[in-house]
C-alpha cells in the first residue's frame, strides 16, 4: 500500500518522530496522508526543513506555517507543575 512508504527517506529507513513539535507534525501530516515532500509543497518550504522538525530541531515558527498547511491551529498550554518548598517560600515573600 503507498501508504507503507510514506516517510520512507532516501534510504528506506523510518525514523521516529522526535520531541513535542516534532511528533505533533508528523502526527497531523499522517492524518491528512501526506508525505514530508507533499507537505513541504504545500508549505512552500523544502522537504528537508520538514524532515528536520520531524527529527527534533525546534523552530516554532516554521511548525506553526506547517501545521497552518494542513488545516491546524497551533496552540501553546501550560500545565502547572507542582512548585518545591523553596519555589512556595519565594512566592509567599513576594505575595504576602
Amino acid at each position: 500500500m503507498w501508504l507503507d512508504d510514506i516517510d520512507r527517506g532516501g534510504r528506506g529507513i523510518v525514523r521516529p518522530a522526535v520531541g513535542p513539535l516534532g511528533r505533533a507534525l508528523r502526527t497531523a501530516r499522517l492524518q491528512v496522508f501526506l508525505s514530508q515532500a507533499s507537505l513541504a509543497k504545500a508549505a512552500g518550504v523544502h522537504q528537508t526543513q520538514v524532515s528536520k522538525l520531524e527529527l527534533g530541531a525546534p523552530n516554532w515558527a516554521l511548525f506553526c506555517r506547517l501545521i497552518k498547511s494542513v488545516g491546524g491551529e497551533p496552540l501553546v498550554t501550560i500545565q502547572p507543575l507542582p512548585p518545591d518548598s523553596d519555589t512556595l517560600a519565594r512566592l509567599r515573600a513576594t505575595v504576602w
